[in-house]
């Protein structure tokens, strides 16, 4: 059975567990990044993706720990297309987790709540 709250990616593992306010912090924080970014002027396209791709080693840094963008994206030269589907994978997680917690409230909320006649 997969663990849920973990992330494997490039032979890496990492807790990600948005059922945990530390985490969420860390996460709310890692997509200011993405934010602070937009306004980044660049002369060349070669230029712009080399940006947008630091910024998604600035977001992974922020929310995993530093260090963590090495790890994910080692062996990976600055492509936007290949950073857009490894942050495509921790969405998947990151839904994964919250349908999950969904059915875990409404089998809950089921038990609890007194049958109609």
């Amino acid at each position: 059975m997969e663990n849920s709250y973990i992330w494997s990616i490039n032979g890496h593992e990492f807790e990600v567990d948005m059922e945990d306010a530390d985490t969420v912090d860390r996460y709310v924080s890692a997509l200011k990044v993405f934010e602070n970014a937009r306004n980044t002027k660049t002369n060349s396209v070669s230029e712009e993706i080399r940006t947008y791709c630091k910024m998604y080693r600035e977001f992974y840094d922020t929310f995993l720990g530093e260090g963590a963008s090495e790890k994910i994206f080692s062996g990976i030269s600055d492509n936007s297309r290949k950073y857009d589907e490894v942050f495509e994978l921790l969405v998947d997680v990151l839904s994964r987790q919250r349908v999950e917690s969904e059915g875990r409230m409404f089998k809950i909320a089921q038990r609890y709540t007194p049958k109609r006649r």
